[in-house]
């Protein structure tokens, strides 16, 4: 059963916070923001964030993370992006309109499915 101090009735007929109960639910607000705003830092340079003209570098065995074209690290520059591809359909062929792809990527996330045509960087 609620305390009669949580339960405080207003003038409306609404129950009034407490000053605990304001300082748990601003907590748990920023508690929430701060989870967002990781994930959208994270995930904004992802590859499925890139569009053509875009700069990759490769992390890890198969995993590539957008870069400033002028970064040392940039490896791959975007000329393509071919969507609803499946990974069988995710060949060279699937990049063939767009020139200088030298390496393609493949990623599905969810329903999304995409391949990314890749050229060189050039020095």
């Amino acid at each position: 059963m609620a305390s009669e101090e949580s339960m405080t009735p207003t003038a409306g007929g609404r129950a009034k916070l407490t000053r605990k109960q304001k300082i748990t639910n601003i907590v748990g607000l920023a508690i929430i923001a701060l989870i967002f705003g990781t994930v959208f830092y994270f995930a904004r340079n992802n590859a499925s964030n890139t569009d053509v003209g875009d700069c990759v570098k490769e992390t890890g065995s198969n995993g590539l993370q957008q870069v400033d074209c002028g970064n040392s690290e940039a490896r791959y520059k975007v000329v393509g992006k071919v969507k609803d591809k499946s990974q069988a359909e995710a060949t060279f062929s699937t990049c063939s309109e767009f020139k200088g792809t030298s390496d393609l990527y493949w990623q599905k996330s969810g329903s999304q499915s995409f391949v990314l045509c890749l050229a060189p960087v050039s020095p």
